[in-house]
């Protein structure tokens, strides 16, 4: 199966040519599991996303600045 970023421009018809690329979800994850490429990642996997400076502190651990 093929899912496309964009539909065509035009219609693709039987026999037209175009070339393929592998995408990217920009998760660390699918970067070492499918193209073992985790030293080359230019992301950020380990900042905390906007709701994490909207939740409140407890007492169970869960707020020690670590990863998440």
């Amino acid at each position: 199966m093929m899912t496309l970023l964009e539909a065509p421009v035009r219609a693709i018809a039987e026999g037209d040519a175009f070339t393929i690329r592998a995408g990217c979800d920009k998760r660390i994850e699918t970067c070492g599991a499918k193209f073992a490429n985790t030293s080359s990642f230019r992301g950020f996997p380990h900042i905390p996303g906007q709701d994490a400076v909207l939740r409140y502190a407890t007492k169970d651990g869960g707020h020690d600045g670590g990863v998440l």
